[in-house]
């Protein structure tokens, strides 16, 4: 609408934070090719870690997503595309879990270090943005996917070069967190995928996960309850 302007930010106790990702923070189940539970799932592991009255985690989970790229065949995936109406959508927020790279190592010619920069780009973007009223900082999270496993199931459309690349998010995310300023959860040594298809996680993955990413927030965040 023309002429909008965005109305004062209602100040609140509750932190709010956005997790913006791809099928991991969707819940996506390799061995049923379902979806986990709102409470299984990493994102509801984390909420109850925190505190369902002090804490609201919103999920934006994608399957097939991306930092900045396109995945053919899979169209409105490009997570540049997404991110900032996502932001403005559940405004106002404290927080944001930035969880995305692995499906751009799977694009033929992407690297860990583009993924990385695409990751970057993001929060570029994110603290670019126009404002039509003064809002809070975004604390921002990044979250380093741990290496793949072998793609039994997946290989054949997947760039070869998948698992290698995978390797490297732990060195390539760092060096982009020093570059940003952001905080960074790497997964490395946190949770494995599962060997069913070497990308996705099982529950108690999303578990482990779910419990770092709430020490991670604590940290980034603050706040008085505890694990």
């Amino acid at each position: 609408m023309s002429g909008y302007r965005r109305g004062p930010m209602a100040a609140t106790t509750v932190r709010s934070v956005l997790c913006f990702g791809d099928s991991n923070t969707y819940g996506f189940l390799a061995s049923t090719e379902g979806r986990l539970g709102r409470w299984e799932r990493w994102t509801g592991v984390a909420q109850r870690a925190l505190g369902v009255e002090d804490w609201y985690l919103i999920e934006d989970g994608l399957g097939g997503r991306t930092t900045t790229f396109e995945f053919p065949g899979s169209p409105g995936r490009n997570g540049q595309e997404d991110l900032l109406g996502s932001l403005e959508l559940h405004e106002p927020l404290d927080g944001l879990v930035i969880f995305l790279g692995t499906n751009d190592v799977c694009l033929p010619g992407v690297t860990a270090a583009w993924a990385a920069y695409g990751v970057e780009a993001l929060v570029e973007d994110v603290r670019a943005r126009p404002e039509a009223e003064p809002r809070p900082e975004i604390h921002i999270l990044v979250v380093a996917p741990p290496p793949f496993l072998p793609l039994p199931t997946l290989e054949a459309e997947l760039s070869p070069h998948a698992v290698e690349e995978s390797e490297r998010f732990s060195e390539c995310y760092r060096l982009m967190a020093e570059r940003a300023g952001v905080a960074l959860l790497d997964l490395r040594g946190i949770a494995e995928p599962t060997p069913l298809d070497g990308i996705h996680f099982e529950a108690d993955a999303h578990r482990a996960i779910g419990i770092a990413v709430a020490g991670a927030l604590r940290s980034l965040l603050g706040n008085s309850r505890q694990l």
